[in-house]
């Protein structure tokens, strides 16, 4: 019987759920497609250059379909997986708190989620901002992430641009969080050659 990896021992329990909920899918898809292909015997048998000069052209032709589809497979398998790895691992974080927000008066559709990790031995808060339905601005534009006292937008904490689709970003703030207001994070819209944090279009819900 094929052994077949534990999934949390693979991926661990740090993981965010919705990071977890997308590893779990590629781990069961590669359970699902098995091992690839075995060669077939006679493919331990290819002779060297030297012995083939008698033998027929046309047999390792016949053979040669079996050893790419092997290859391709592996290929393929080994790929999804870095894959998987590699998109996951630059926005994993050791999340201790998340702050939900919502979209203002100017992006009503734009919702967000801002994931705060623990703070490192340096006095840095990484934190990963996760954004949906953030319109596309002009050439020149882009969104900001601020800290805010008193319901105002004080620090500047990232910028990032946005499609109008989701967006993932990690960021990592210096300051002490005890200054500012509590779960106070806002995310700003900045026009081409308006670089003032006014136009809040994401609040704390």
């Amino acid at each position: 019987m094929r052994h077949v990896p534990d999934f949390d021992d693979l991926v661990g329990r740090d993981v965010p759920a919705d990071e977890r909920e997308r590893l779990r899918r590629a781990h069961e898809l590669l359970v699902q497609a098995g091992p690839p292909p075995e060669l077939s015997p006679e493919l331990d048998t290819v002779p060297w250059p030297n012995d083939s000069f008698g033998r027929s052209r046309r047999q390792p032709a016949r053979r040669r379909p079996l050893l790419v589809a092997a290859v391709i497979a592996s290929a393929v398998l080994l790929g999804f997986v870095l894959g998987q790895a590699t998109s996951s691992g630059t926005t994993s974080i050791d999340t201790q708190r998340v702050v939900s927000l919502r979209g203002t008066e100017l992006d009503r559709d734009a919702r967000a989620t801002l994931a705060l990790g623990k703070r490192d031995k340096h006095g840095n808060w990484p934190m990963v901002l996760r954004v949906q339905g953030l319109q596309k601005l002009p050439e020149g534009g882009y969104y900001d992430l601020y800290l805010t006292r008193g319901g105002k937008p004080l620090v500047l904490c990232g910028t990032f641009n946005s499609n109008g689709g989701k967006v993932v970003v990690r960021f990592s703030a210096a300051y002490d969080l005890g200054h500012f207001d509590k779960n106070g994070w806002v995310v700003t819209r900045q026009l081409p050659g308006h670089h003032k944090p006014t136009d809040i279009v994401l609040r704390p819900s």
